[in-house]
């Protein structure tokens, strides 16, 4: 219940204590420690975390690692689309741009089988909008803030990319720039592929507060 009421509000949750607390002597977690952790994901967990597990257990790496191929299997049996339109169906009307482009992006990664969806952000505020709707694939959230992308590791699907290079005079061409970046992080990561559609979110001047735009690229 707690979990349902902040994904509704857009608020990261992440659950915790005793996830796999029989790995602390232990090297492999019983059925039920192995059951919570898959309904922490399947429930709409953004993030679960150990805590004695790796701080004072005798098998720190292996548990980090269970819980990893726990998570991905979790993630594998989950219905996204429907969540996707559960949640967009409770979306109070009217509601603000970013919220608007984000229901928009989602739905568009879903109707052409995009590998990502890039965001390019100054707070993370759209990124985190976007995670909200749990799209299918990655979203790439492109920023020059370190603050922004350190707090993107706390959502669900998102790989924040920190843009160090200089701010070009061009604005666009700035942001052709960051969109280039993200395509080229999502190869190396083996997330994007030749061909392969991506969704790019984008604003429509400097600054934070101005994302209204979307459009789909075919990744060359």
């Amino acid at each position: 219940m707690m979990i349902a009421k902040c994904n509704l509000a857009g608020k990261p949750v992440i659950c915790a204590t005793q996830m796999l607390e029989s790995m602390v002597k232990k090297p492999r977690p019983t059925r039920a420690e192995s059951s919570d952790v898959a309904n922490a994901v399947l429930d709409g967990a953004d993030c679960v975390m150990l805590s004695g597990e790796t701080a004072k257990g005798d098998y720190p790496l292996q548990t980090v690692q269970t819980m990893h191929k726990i998570c991905l299997e979790a993630e594998a049996a989950m219905h996204t689309k429907q969540e996707f339109v559960d949640m967009s169906n409770r979306t109070p009307t009217p509601t603000d741009s970013t919220t608007a482009v984000a229901i928009a992006a989602v739905n568009a990664s879903l109707k052409c089988v995009a590998t990502a969806i890039i965001c390019i952000t100054t707070t993370g505020k759209s990124a985190h909008v976007v995670s909200k709707y749990r799209p299918r694939c990655p979203i790439i959230a492109v920023s020059r803030l370190t603050q922004t992308c350190r707090q993107a590791h706390l959502f669900r699907g998102i790989l924040p990319l920190y843009f160090e290079q200089d701010r070009d005079i061009d604005w666009l061409q700035d942001i052709d720039k960051r969109i280039r970046a993200a395509i080229n992080f999502g190869k190396t990561n083996n997330v994007i592929k030749v061909g392969d559609a991506v969704i790019v979110i984008t604003g429509w001047r400097k600054g934070s507060g101005a994302t209204n735009t979307m459009r789909i690229v075919y990744v060359d």
